[in-house]
């Protein structure tokens, strides 16, 4: 998995809604224990989530295979966003 980054998040939601269109999201849940299907459980919506570092500078780890298969409007490659400083 590797890091890649949007220039807005609209750009972001763009791109991942293809994907998770492509992906035939929402998911029903699953039991990690068992694999067993729990669909009272809570649905698998999205494919990733994207982290604002600045205005211009939206980050979000992508698969090799998805970034291979979804390649329209993914960002650029990027490295993982700064971590926060400890209090």
């Amino acid at each position: 998995m590797n890091w890649y980054t949007w220039t807005s998040q609209a750009a972001f939601d763009n791109w991942h809604a293809t994907v998770i269109a492509g992906l035939g999201m929402p998911w029903i849940g699953v039991n990690q224990n068992t694999g067993e299907l729990e669909p009272q459980k809570q649905q698998t919506t999205a494919y990733t989530a994207v982290t604002e570092v600045t205005a211009s500078d939206w980050r979000a780890p992508v698969g090799d295979d998805i970034a291979q298969t979804y390649a329209a409007g993914l960002g650029q490659p990027s490295t993982p966003p700064p971590t926060p400083p400890e209090p």
